[in-house]
């Protein structure tokens, strides 16, 4: 895989250019919202579940043969979430919807 760098909100490779976007639930109490790209293969997962609010917030990212997958929960009513993404080597990043970072 060539190399990648962080640009704001995308994640750039040779043949990689994903771009997590605001996500909007308005007419379900749940709702999964995933952003995938065909040329490429990962995984992500869950990393962090704030039962208080039955919501789940932060992403884990890996990348396998060049492929990119991010997967989002949210239970709330009527309620933006934002999930913005960066690469950086050996972290994994994920920002809330109040705009914190929880970085592993």
């Amino acid at each position: 895989m060539g190399s990648l760098r962080s640009s704001g909100d995308s994640i750039e490779g040779d043949r990689t250019l994903v771009r997590a976007r605001s996500l909007r639930s308005d007419r379900a109490p749940v709702r999964a919202r995933s952003l995938r790209s065909d040329r490429a293969l990962a995984r992500a997962r869950s990393l962090h579940s704030d039962r208080a609010l039955d919501r789940y917030v932060a992403t884990e990212l890996w990348f396998e043969l060049g492929r990119y997958v991010a997967t989002e929960l949210q239970f709330e009513l009527g309620h933006y979430v934002a999930t913005e993404l960066w690469l950086e080597p050996g972290r994994y990043i994920a920002t809330e919807r109040n705009g914190r970072s929880v970085a592993m």
